[in-house]
This record gives structure tokens, C-alpha cells and sequence, in this order.
């Protein structure tokens, strides 16, 4: 994935090498100063790229989880939900139409088409984020479509749960290949997530985020989010992404 952000923020970024593939993950939050204590709401920008030191086509990428720093919080509390059944089979404009209420997030993705007895057919295309429920449980809905070389759309869903303890409160997972099948590998995605909303006369954000500083210091660096891709192939890669913030002043 790649990643530009113009901003105070600072950027975490690392690259993995590994078993023939080399995993980038870049990660930005805006503002760089942040509460000490509580959170506040931020602007998420995160980027990554699958791809081979030789060129070849990367096995299939069939499972992400992305585990959040448990300084960083989801709200969606009073943001209306994305059903399901809504986005399938439907462009970016059918989607939008359907749930721009529920939307946190969009992006870009770069992908490759396999077909039967032909080489891999590049392809791009828009990412929407939604925020959803999935088996009665919170999740975000990531709609795909492209138009090249022909209409295509797919619903990746991310199951949101909590972790009981350790660095990291909150894991988003998915499973790419019960949306994508057989059609293909995605190997470059870049995101934008960010959403205030009112509710009941409030100000509120789906992401928030606080600094966690030592007393007696005003910044400090901490992993932000531990990403880990699953290939079809069955082996899997990890990358955790740190980040720096300053403490707002109050």
C-alpha cells in the first residue's frame, strides 16, 4: 500500500521481508498532539503493499487482521448502520446512495485479475468503509468496486472485537478470499478514515485517540497497530507499526 499525507503528523512505516514477500505498512494520525488523558477525535491514513522481490504474482492474500493500540478507540454510538444486504452487487454511487449516512472511511485499491489461460490483468478501483453490523455484531463494511476491464463489486466485511489485554484493545479481521473467490489479488490499498457525527446534540467521532506520555514528558512513541497478513499458501506475516504524538497543551 502507499500512502501521502500533507500535515503536522508523524508517519510509522515498516517493511517486512519474509518467505519471498515483502509486506510495506505505513500509518498516519492527524493531530499529532492528542489528550494525555481520554481521547479525542483523529483522522486515520494507513497504506500497504503485498508484492514479490522478483515480480512474480504474490500468493493470494486471504485473511487481514489489524490489531489498534488500546489508546485508540471506536465509537459508533449513535451513527446509523449499513445493512449487509445493501451494498452487494452495487457501484460506488449505489453505495453511497444506499448508506452515505453509515460511511467512515474511503480509498483507493490496485489489484490484479486472474483469468483462465491469460496473464494477470492489472485493475484499480474505489474503497468504501461503512460502518456495519455482522452476525448482530459491530463491523466495518468495506465495499470494492471497479469498472475495468468490467463491473465488479465485493463486500469485505471486518469483524471488530475486543482485546483483553496487552499493547493492543481492538482486533479488525476479515477474510478476503469469502468476498474476493478466485477473481484476484489485491496488492496495493490506501485509506482515509475519519467521521464526526451528531448525536442527541453532541460531537462525536468514530476514531479517537489519546497520547499516552509519561508524566513529566510531552511526547512519547508507542505501537500504534500490528497488522498480519494470511496468505492462501497457508503462512502468515506480521508488521507493527509505531507511532509519535506530543501531548496537547491545555
Amino acid at each position: 500500500m502507499a500512502l501521502a499525507l500533507c500535515g503536522a503528523a508523524v508517519a510509522g512505516a515498516v517493511v517486512v521481508q519474509q518467505e519471498g514477500l515483502r509486506i510495506s505498512v505505513l500509518s498516519q494520525v492527524q493531530p499529532y498532539r492528542l489528550p494525555r488523558h481520554g481521547t479525542a477525535p483523529i483522522a486515520v491514513f494507513v497504506g500497504g503493499r503485498v508484492a514479490t522481490p522478483s515480480g512474480e504474482i504474490p500468493p493470494q492474500l486471504n485473511r487481514l487482521a489489524i490489531d489498534v493500540n488500546r489508546h485508540g478507540l471506536l465509537q459508533s454510538r449513535g451513527l446509523p448502520v449499513c445493512p449487509t444486504g445493501r451494498l452487494r452487487s452495487t457501484t460506488t454511487d449505489q453505495a453511497l446512495a444506499a448508506c452515505g449516512t453509515a460511511i467512515v472511511g474511503s480509498g483507493k485499491f490496485w489489484a490484479h485479475i486472474l483469468l483462465p489461460g491469460q496473464r494477470p490483468y492489472p485493475t484499480q478501483g474505489r474503497i468504501l468503509i461503512f460502518n456495519g453490523r455482522s452476525h448482530g455484531r459491530p463491523a466495518l463494511l468495506a465495499h470494492i468496486f471497479t469498472s475495468n476491464p468490467f463491473n465488479a463489486s465485493f463486500l469485505v466485511v471486518f469483524g471488530i472485537r475486543r482485546i483483553a489485554k496487552g499493547a493492543f484493545g481492538t482486533r479488525l479481521a476479515a477474510t478476503f478470499s469469502d468476498a474476493l473467490g478466485e477473481w484476484g489479488y489485491v496488492d496495493r490499498i490506501k485509506l482515509t478514515l475519519k467521521r464526526k457525527y451528531r448525536w442527541r446534540g453532541r460531537q462525536l467521532s468514530y476514531f479517537n485517540a489519546g497520547c499516552p506520555a509519561p508524566a513529566g514528558t510531552d511526547r512519547t512513541a508507542y505501537p500504534l497497530a500490528r497488522v498480519t497478513f494470511s496468505f492462501a499458501d497457508r503462512h502468515s506475516i506480521g508488521a507493527t507499526v509505531n507511532k509519535a504524538c506530543a501531548v496537547v497543551k491545555e
